[in-house]
C-alpha cells in the first residue's frame, strides 16, 4: 500500500512538473485560443487525413480568430493564415529554422536544404546558392528547350494522333525530372523511354509517408515508429530513391577493364588521359551547375562532405522535380478549364513568339500574360500547400488587437493554400480563376505577403526563378501549337494536404494542334 501512495505521488509530482515546465505554451494558447485536441496527440485524430486536412484547418481558421494556438501531440502549435502575420514569422530572424516535424522528412531522405536548420542552412545556401544565379540559369535554356520538344512530341503522338484523352501530369513529371536531372546533376535519364516507374512511385511515396507521420502523433517516437506498417513503406521507397540519387552522383564517364598486357596497359592509361581530359573539358563547360560546385567545394575542403553532397542532390532533385511539376501542371489544367484565358495566352504568344525553333530568355521576360496566368494557378492551388517553422527564440507577434507571446519552440504552420483563396484578402473572386482580376495591370494593390508559393523573406525558395523560367518556356511551347481541354471543372477538383498539392483524382485532358 505504501508503495503505491509513493508511485501516485512521484506520478503526480512528474506531471506537475511537466506541466510548469510548459506554463508559457498554456499562456500562449489561453491568449490565443484555439481547438484544444485530446490530451498527447492533440489534434492528431482530426487532421490524420491528408485528403480532407486543408478543408478542416478552414473550417477551423473561421470558427477560431487566426492566428490561434492548438496541439500537435505535445507540441505547441501556431496556426497562421493572414498576410500581416506570414510577413512577420517569414521577416524574422527568430523563425529561419524549419518546423520540428521536417525531422521526419530529414531523417528519411537526408539533410538538405529544404529541412536543414541553422548554422548547417546558412552555410550550404551560401554554398550552393551561385548554381541558381540569373546568369547561369539562362545557360539551362538549351536544355529546358530540348525537353520542351520532347514534351511537344509526346503529347502529339499519344493526344492527336492517338487521340487518346492524356493524364497530362504523368507526362510533365517525366520532363521536369529529366531537366532537374540534366541541369544540377549534369546528367540525362531518358525517363521517357525506360522503365522508370518506381522512381516516381518512390518520390510520391515519400511525400506520402512523411506527411502520414507528421499527422500522426502517436508515430512521433522513433522506437513506436520502426515497429509501424508507415516504417516498412519508407523503407522501400527510400532505397529506391538512394539508388536513383547514387546513380546521378556516378562519374559520367566509366572505365573499361582491358585484358593484361603491356600493350592493353599503354591503351588503357591512354583511354584514362583521354577520359580525364574529357571530364575536365565537360567540368570546365558546366562547372556552373549544382553537381560542379558542391563538388568543388568538397575537394577544396569547404566545409561540404560527400554525405553533405549527398543530402542536398536527394533533397534539391526532390523539391525541384515536386513542386515545378505540380505548379506547371495546375497551370495547364486551369487554362484548360477556361478557354477564354488559354485564348488570350496563345494571342500573346503568336505575337511575341516564333512558330517555331527555341525560345530565347529574352522572349520569355516578354510574357506578361503567361506569367499572370502561372502566378493566378499558383494563387489557387500553392504548389507547397503549408509550411512549417519553428520559433528559435520568443516571439513578439503583432496582432490588430495587441502584441502577444510566442514562447520559443512553438511550431509555426502558415497556411498558404488557404491563405490565398482567402475573399477576405483576395476579394469576392477568391476562389475563381481569373489571371486579370488578381494579377492584371489594374487589379487591386494587396499585401506583399498575400500571394507567397515559394515563400518569403529570409528562407525564401532557392529555386523559385528555376521553376518560373522553366514553367514559362513549357507553357510557351504548349500554347503556342496545342489547345488543351477538359470535362472537369474547378469546383469539383478534391485537394489533399501533401508536402506539394496534389489532387485526389487527376483529371484527363484532350489535346489538339492549333
Amino acid at each position: 500500500m505504501l508503495a503505491c501512495i509513493i508511485l501516485v505521488s512521484w506520478l503526480a509530482l512528474l506531471w506537475l512538473y511537466f506541466l510548469w515546465s510548459r506554463r508559457r505554451y498554456y499562456k500562449a494558447a489561453w491568449q490565443l485560443p484555439g481547438p484544444v485536441g485530446w490530451p498527447f496527440i492533440g489534434m492528431g485524430l482530426q487532421m490524420m487525413n491528408p485528403q480532407t486536412f486543408l478543408q478542416y484547418m478552414d473550417e477551423l481558421s473561421h470558427k477560431y480568430k487566426a492566428p490561434f494556438i492548438s496541439w500537435m501531440g505535445t507540441n505547441c502549435f501556431l496556426y497562421v493564415n493572414d498576410p500581416q502575420t506570414v510577413e512577420q514569422i517569414f521577416n524574422s530572424t527568430h523563425c529561419t529554422n524549419k518546423g520540428d516535424f521536417y525531422r521526419f522528412m530529414s531523417s528519411a531522405i537526408g539533410d538538405g536544404l529544404f529541412t536543414s536548420s541553422s548554422p548547417r542552412w546558412q552555410k550550404h545556401r551560401r554554398l550552393i546558392n551561385p548554381a541558381f544565379g540569373r546568369q547561369i540559369l539562362s545557360n539551362f535554356l538549351p536544355i529546358f528547350n530540348a525537353e520542351a520538344d520532347v514534351l511537344l512530341e509526346k503529347l502529339d503522338v499519344e493526344g492527336v494522333q492517338r487521340g487518346k484523352s492524356l493524364e497530362i501530369y504523368e507526362i510533365l513529371k517525366k520532363i521536369v525530372l529529366e531537366a532537374a536531372c540534366q541541369t544540377t546533376m549534369g546528367k540525362r535519364m531518358n525517363f521517357q523511354h525506360d522503365g522508370s516507374k518506381a522512381i516516381f512511385e518512390a518520390y510520391s511515396g515519400i511525400t506520402e509517408v512523411c506527411v502520414k507521420r507528421m499527422l500522426s502523433p502517436w508515430l512521433y517516437p522513433e522506437l513506436i515508429y520502426r515497429w509501424s506498417r508507415l516504417f516498412d513503406r519508407q523503407q522501400k521507397v527510400v532505397g529506391v530513391l538512394f539508388g536513383f540519387v547514387e546513380q546521378l552522383l556516378q562519374p559520367a564517364v566509366s572505365v573499361v577493364g582491358v585484358e593484361d598486357s603491356d600493350a592493353n596497359k599503354q591503351l588503357e592509361e591512354e583511354q584514362h588521359q583521354h577520359q580525364r581530359q574529357q571530364q575536365q573539358q565537360r567540368r570546365i563547360k558546366s562547372k556552373s551547375i549544382f553537381i560542379e560546385q558542391v563538388r568543388e567545394h568538397v575537394e577544396r575542403g569547404q566545409q561540404m562532405s560527400w554525405q553533405d553532397v549527398r543530402d542536398e542532390a536527394n533533397v534539391i532533385i526532390a523539391a525541384t522535380f515536386e513542386t515545378t511539376s505540380t505548379a506547371l501542371y495546375f497551370t495547364i489544367l486551369c487554362l484548360a478549364m477556361h478557354p477564354e484565358y488559354q485564348e488570350k495566352l496563345h494571342d500573346e504568344l503568336c505575337a511575341e513568339l516564333p512558330e517555331h525553333g527555341d525560345i530565347s530568355i529574352e522572349q520569355l521576360e516578354r510574357l506578361s500574360y503567361t506569367e499572370m496566368a502561372i502566378n493566378e494557378s499558383m494563387r489557387l492551388f500553392a504548389p507547397v500547400p503549408m509550411v512549417l517553422r519553428r520559433a528559435g527564440q520568443d516571439l513578439e507577434l503583432r496582432r490588430d488587437d495587441g502584441v502577444y507571446l510566442i514562447p520559443s519552440g512553438t511550431q509555426i504552420g502558415i497556411d498558404i493554400y488557404n491563405m490565398q483563396r482567402d475573399v477576405r484578402v483576395w476579394g469576392p473572386l477568391a476562389t475563381t480563376y481569373n489571371p486579370e482580376a488578381h494579377f492584371g495591370p489594374d487589379a487591386p494593390t494587396r499585401h506583399a505577403f498575400a500571394f507567397v508559393p515559394f515563400t518569403k523573406g529570409l528562407r525564401m525558395c532557392i529555386g523559385y526563378r528555376y521553376a518560373l523560367l522553366l514553367m514559362k518556356l513549357l507553357l510557351a511551347k504548349i500554347f503556342r501549337c496545342y489547345r488543351i481541354s477538359t470535362a472537369a471543372r474547378l469546383e469539383q477538383l478534391l485537394v489533399k494536404g501533401n508536402i506539394s498539392l496534389k489532387l485526389k483524382e487527376y483529371p484527363l485532358c484532350r489535346v489538339e494542334r492549333r
